[in-house]
């Protein structure tokens, strides 16, 4: 059985258990990110500083090319879909990944899919920098917990007890 990590906000947001996880894991162990290629060497270097290196897995499977000042919410939906093929091209059955938008896609392909849920305080250290740094887009998974009351759970319990009658007559 094959694992995918990404890196960034996955590995890198809980190296420690990560580390142990890679060590243990019976079966071969990518990095799968959205790294482009041209930039894998940071992303090597990232390894090095928490004790990891590029031997440490089977391969680095990398995102593509692209510029950081034309990401839209577009290139993550693209993203999506082109790390499900580099997951399915090696086999990998398990997959963690921190950014909504892939998990969400990919835990429907068969995938068994995992997310980190990285803290308020690491959220906040970040966000300010990049508008597009993908932690943003765990916060705004979560937005509607705020909104969220008795009532409206209640309303969802009865119309889908109301649904089930209908479907029955």
């Amino acid at each position: 059985m094959n694992l995918g990590l990404d890196f960034h906000d996955t590995i890198s947001y809980a190296p420690d258990f990560f580390i142990k996880l890679i060590e243990t894991w019976p079966g071969d162990v990518y990095i799968v990110t959205g790294t482009p290629p041209s930039k894998v060497h940071e992303l090597e270097e990232d390894l090095e500083k928490i004790g990891l290196s590029r031997s440490d897995f089977k391969d680095i499977l990398t995102g593509y090319e692209y510029d950081k000042e034309d990401m839209s919410l577009e290139h993550f939906k693209r993203m999506a879909k082109h790390k499900l093929k580099l997951i399915q091209e090696h086999d990998i059955e398990v997959y963690y990944d921190d950014n909504p938008f892939y998990v969400s896609y990919i835990k429907d392909h068969g995938i068994v899919t995992f997310q980190p849920i990285v803290s308020e305080k690491y959220l906040q250290e970040f966000e300010e920098a990049d508008p597009f740094f993908t932690c943003n887009l765990q916060r705004m998974q979560f937005d509607y917990l705020e909104k969220l009351d008795d009532d409206e759970m209640l309303k969802k319990k009865i119309n889908k007890v109301n649904n089930a009658e209908d479907s029955k007559s």
